[in-house]
């Protein structure tokens, strides 16, 4: 009788401790894709969502209920979400696009994604345009999305791990002064985009910097964006 009481008592504490710890992971990256979502990012980077849901997860794109599901060739997926404020007297903005369409002929299907995902800060005056790309990140490269000519910053550490390009020397002199901000991206890479009114660091969900890694560090990366457009362009 003894016996047949403490089996089952053994099997419901094992159950327990089962459900106990099997559920801790779950709650856990519950916890873990908030922060990628809308909503967090708004109130952690002091901005103000100005379009899309704030549920939507930027940086797990397989957290978000619309894009597990996928979408009909009637209905193509689209997701787009923009933060945007001055906490710091300088106009930044978070913006998140992600599109997915799917056509059908016969004998085909064609399925086109479209991603960007950026955060920009906007200058007070204009200033010569410029791109920073990592020279090194996990796999392939950064493609850089403006023609102009690389040159040296006059720091060999800056160059040696930076790929500057810009048609002003006095800009790539300025930057080596200021990259050492973005050293926390180092491991996903950096990509920045002056175009001659606004800096925006790209991120990508298929390649590098990598959108989720570099999120990590969202108020670093708007901090240093603020500081740069202020010294680039007042």
């Amino acid at each position: 009788m003894i016996a047949a009481l403490i089996v089952p008592a053994i099997g419901l504490l094992v159950g327990l401790i089962v459900l106990f710890r099997g559920g801790a992971p779950m709650r856990g990256s519950s916890r873990t894709y908030a922060r990628y979502q809308a909503g967090h990012l708004a109130w952690l980077l002091d901005l103000v969502l100005v379009e899309g849901d704030p549920a939507t997860n930027l940086g797990v794109r397989l957290a978000n209920p619309e894009m597990r599901r996928g979408h009909s060739p009637a209905e193509p997926l689209d997701v787009r979400v923009l933060l945007s404020g001055s906490p710091h007297g300088v106009r930044v903005e978070l913006c998140y696009e992600y599109r997915e369409q799917t056509t059908r002929s016969i004998g085909s299907v064609t399925r086109r994604e479209q991603f960007a995902c950026r955060m920009t800060a906007v200058a007070a005056q204009p200033f010569p345009p410029f791109e920073v790309t990592s020279r090194r990140v996990p796999r392939g490269t950064i493609d850089r999305l403006q023609e102009l000519p690389t040159t040296s910053t006059g720091r060999p550490e800056i160059d040696a791990a930076h790929l500057v390009a810009t048609s002003v020397p006095a800009m790539a002199e300025l930057l080596g002064e200021l990259l050492d901000g973005f050293a926390p991206f180092a491991a996903s890479g950096v990509h920045l985009v002056g175009d001659g009114q606004r800096i925006a660091f790209v991120m990508r969900h298929n390649g590098f910097p990598f959108v989720r890694t570099s999120l990590d560090h969202a108020v670093t990366m708007r901090d240093q964006l603020t500081l740069l457009v202020r010294k680039v362009g007042g």
